[in-house]
């Protein structure tokens, strides 16, 4: 069987490519689906993969938002894929199983079949680093390289102006003022309807980025563990802080709880682990959204109202004049576990052809942003690729992510945006807020998860428990309240369950991750 041919020079260029005249290898890979996704059989650029690589590749396609459930199944029960894809297995699954032999070590396999994908790890150490085991220094998985600085950060609070001017309020700049600006949305019918049908503030609750992860940050800390999956500890100039045992966090769960209370949050937002229902409400009609939190407004908001959602100046200031917003835990969005191969693979040349497809420029870039002539064009003929006009009643997003699958092995290297490539418009806007508005209070970050074996054995097991319970106890503190009374038993709890050997894991991790990611 033939091999793909030396990484082209740019994102112009076609690969060359040699495959075999022999009947396409087949093999089979998870696909997670999100919101927005459109069905991997019917994406040209993954159908272009399969031709340059002369393979077949059979999606098992499962919705991102229960895929954890399934994931544990499958592991435990050895009814493996061949390819673990998509970031279906994350670096705790990693550490525990690939030493086990679950996983195929891709050392040799990478330079023998894969020169492309070669070449962007002698590139980008730090690219490098997240694909290799700090176990057993072994490859076990490819990452995504698409550096986003404007990535770094973590959501962006959103008020709509025209109930603020209507109401003669302004964007609030602190805890009280928010709660004042909520209250005035939800009493005062500013939608005009005569109904009781506004929703002060909406969330998501499937990551950070939409959660309600920074407003704890108005009493120091921001903390992702309030979000599906999210991180309990943070990087504070380079230590790691166990957040829910801080009295910064009981603090702010009584200010959120009085929200909650009082139906300026809502309950069916906490408990809602996609953005469906988030991009639901801000769709209706007439508006009945005052506030929100997401990556990016265009992401959930129609195209119509996207100028009457304004970001907010500054991090609100929290009763003791805390202030800051969150960073991303990755490094300019070099992250992930984007690709694993199995043992149960017995293709395994093909799969690396396939994998090392990838990495060509051009076809990186159509993964990510979506396929050439369809999401992006060349209208210039200058080898520079534009955004293609969002057809009417799309989301940004629902285009984007129904023609290509986004968290998949790639390369896009920082100096290609502007060159091979427009930068994103969302980039362009978010750097700016970060790099002005934003720039003093970017003073914490989440922390990368970088364990070795016996970390990965630690934080699957004791470190576990110790989640779940803070994730059931949250939970009924933000909702139905109780901190006060019960959080010295809390604290004594979280003792015996061992949170000290916990954090300094999480500490081995952020020191390992800083030496590694140099």
């Amino acid at each position: 069987e033939g091999q793909t041919a030396e990484p082209t020079a740019s994102a112009g260029q076609k690969p060359e490519t040699t495959v075999s005249a022999e009947e396409p290898a087949e093999f089979s890979a998870t696909f997670l689906k999100n919101d927005w996704h459109g069905d991997p059989n019917d994406m040209e650029v993954l159908k272009k993969l399969e031709e340059e690589a002369n393979v077949k590749v059979h999606w098992e396609i499962y919705p991102n938002a229960t895929w954890s459930e399934k994931k544990n199944l499958l592991l435990n029960s050895g009814d493996l894929p061949d390819v673990f894809y998509m970031n279906a297995v994350n670096a705790v699954d990693i550490e525990k199983y690939g030493p086990q032999g679950l996983f195929v070590d891709l050392t040799d396999l990478v330079p023998k079949y894969a020169p492309r994908l070669q070449a962007v790890l002698e590139d980008i150490p730090s690219f490098k680093a997240i694909c290799v085991s700090p176990t057993d220094g072994k490859m076990y998985t490819i990452a995504r390289a698409a550096e986003r600085p404007a990535n770094s950060l973590v959501g962006q609070m959103y008020f709509y102006k025209p109930w603020l001017d209507q109401l003669n309020l302004s964007i609030p700049t602190t805890s009280d003022e928010f709660y004042t600006v909520l209250k005035a949305f939800k009493e005062k019918d500013p939608n005009g309807n005569g109904q009781a049908d506004e929703l002060p503030f909406a969330f998501a609750n499937n990551s950070p980025d939409y959660s309600i992860s920074n407003l704890f940050g108005m009493f120091g800390y921001g903390y992702g563990g309030v979000a599906s999956n999210g991180s309990m500890f943070n990087n504070v100039d380079g230590e790691a802080v166990f957040v829910p045992g801080t009295e910064n966090f009981k603090e702010a769960v009584k200010y959120l709880n009085k929200l909650f209370q009082e139906e300026l949050f809502s309950m069916e937002d906490y408990a809602t682990v996609d953005t469906k229902l988030l991009n639901s409400k801000l769709h209706s009609d007439p508006v009945t959204v005052g506030s929100f939190i997401a990556f990016n407004s265009n992401i959930v908001v129609p195209a119509e109202r996207l100028d009457d959602y304004v970001r907010i100046e500054a991090p609100m200031k929290g009763p003791g004049g805390d202030q800051l917003w969150m960073l991303a835990a990755s490094k300019n969005n070099i992250s992930g576990t984007q690709f694993v191969m199995t043992k149960e693979a017995e293709n395994q040349e093909a799969i690396m052809r396939w994998l090392d497809a990838h990495f060509d420029p051009e076809t990186s870039i159509q993964l990510f942003l979506g396929p050439i002539g369809v999401n992006l064009l060349d209208q210039d003929n200058d080898g520079k690729l534009e955004y293609a006009p969002v057809p009417e009643g799309q989301s940004y997003s629902e285009y984007r992510y129904g023609n290509c699958p986004v968290h998949v092995p790639c390369v896009i290297q920082a100096d290609q945006w502007g060159k091979d490539v427009d930068v994103m418009e969302e980039d362009v806007e978010r750097l700016d807020y970060m790099q002005t508005t934003l720039k003093p209070y970017l003073k914490q970050s989440f922390v990368y998860n970088y364990p070795n074996a016996d970390e990965s054995q630690y934080m699957l097991t004791k470190g576990k428990d110790i989640n779940d319970y803070v994730v059931k106890t949250q939970a009924k503190w933000l909702t139905e309240g109780g901190i006060e009374e019960e959080w010295d038993g809390f604290l004594k709890k979280l003792n015996d369950m061992g949170i000290d050997e916990y954090t300094e894991i999480m500490q081995n991790q952020i020191d390992r991750f800083e030496e590694y990611g140099k």
